[in-house]
């Protein structure tokens, strides 16, 4: 990396006009790889999940001090004619505007794509939503638990015999904000060539449906609605997890050598004459027979004892941890993967955070700890030139 840049995006500016989820993960992603983030709040409140907790450091809950690091805040009211001509101004001098509103709000503020580019014709401006700016669904409200429900997602989650759940992360959220970066980076490559900006559309509905894609095709070939695994696998068989005289592990047995190898296990030896395990086909056929079969050895013994067999045989497995337990791992800490910010800023707190996986193509560490509402308010205006009116 050179001298003084903190990324490959050192030099691009991001208005950050989001809150929740979706949009500040994005724009933290911008913010990670060397671009200014300037995050747009408004003056009272800030962004919504600043009041998502307990547990609280400082004003605000775990989504905020999580998915906002690397960024300014600037307190604008776009709802008053004084904090659009602000917005305005400061995009005369941006590269990208990336927002999560409802479709049409930012046009009912005046802002939308069309009137800004006619202030920066180079403008790349993206929207994230639930389900897109066009189409019937186009204008329903949408958290990640709607789009996990409407994708079909939370109905192959979960229990054969119980009812759907959605997963504990997250996901139709963290991959839209993710869609959402990668698309802009397109569009900057694409800006270096052209010299133009463009508009982008980011629906959460869309990248969920993209997590699908191996159920969707499995669903096209055969025709046959998928159905809830709980930890196991719809294609492949031994792949799940199996109770322990202790704890819960995971293994997974794709490939016949893999069968073969555990089946040198003096405990599983006798699995390995019978006709209806013989191959891949015939384990998925026969996967409840198989896995009961399976369950009853692993619980013979702990965990401990199963992990380092298999691993000695180099079969895919792993421990069910808990956060704790992650969290403490020695692996994570030569690779660095957590990393810690600072919030409330100057209180001296350290909060440990997930760090960066793309971090080598960024700086070491966070730039910036995740800001209060307005802290750079006066900062970036005097560095915009943005002046202040008293329309309102």
């Amino acid at each position: 990396m050179a001298q003084g840049s903190y990324g490959p995006l050192t030099g691009i500016t991001v208005l950050d006009v989001t809150q929740s989820l979706a949009g500040p993960f994005g724009g933290m992603l911008l913010g990670d790889i060397g671009a200014d983030v300037i995050k747009i709040e408004l003056p009272k409140g800030g962004d919504g999940a600043r009041r998502w907790g307990p547990p609280f450091a400082g004003d605000s809950g775990p989504t905020f001090v999580g998915f906002n690091r690397n960024k300014r805040s600037v307190a604008i009211d776009l709802h008053t004619v004084e904090g659009q001509s602000q917005f305005i101004q400061l995009v005369k001098k941006a590269d990208v505007v990336l927002e999560n509103f409802r479709p049409g709000t930012m046009k009912k503020f005046g802002v939308d794509y069309e009137t800004l580019r006619s202030h920066n014709k180079s403008l790349i401006y993206c929207s994230i939503s639930g389900y897109g700016q066009k189409g019937p669904f186009a204008n329903r409200p949408a958290m990640d638990l709607m789009i996990q429900a409407i994708s079909g997602m939370m109905s192959i989650t979960g229990e054969p015999e119980g009812r759907p759940v959605k997963a504990a992360a997250p996901m139709a959220d963290l991959f839209g904000g993710y869609t959402a970066a990668f698309s802009i980076l397109a569009a900057i490559r694409e800006r270096d060539r052209t010299g133009e900006g463009r508009v982008i559309d980011v629906a959460m509905l869309d990248a969920m449906m993209t997590l699908l894609g191996q159920t969707v095709v499995a669903y096209a070939i055969s025709g046959e609605s998928p159905a809830r695994q709980g930890n196991a696998h719809q294609l492949m068989a031994p792949y799940q997890a199996f109770r322990t005289a202790t704890r819960d592990i995971v293994i997974s047995l794709t490939i016949q050598k893999r069968w073969e190898l555990l089946c040198t296990i003096p405990e599983f030896a006798p699995l390995f004459g019978k006709d209806i395990y013989a191959n891949q086909e015939l384990r998925n056929e026969h996967r409840l027979v198989l896995c009961a079969e399976m369950d009853k050895i692993f619980c013979t013994r702990p965990a401990e004892y199963w992990l380092a067999e298999l691993e000695r045989l180099g079969l895919p497995s792993a421990p069910v941890n808990t956060i704790p337990e992650i969290m403490a791992e020695e692996h994570l800490a030569l690779r660095n993967t957590f990393i810690e910010v600072e919030y409330p800023p100057g209180s001296g707190r350290r909060i440990k955070t997930p760090g960066m996986p793309w971090r080598d193509v960024a700086a070491d560490r966070p730039v910036r700890n995740p800001p209060t509402i307005g802290q750079h308010t006066e900062e970036v205006f005097a560095q915009f030139g943005v002046k202040k009116t008293t329309g309102t």
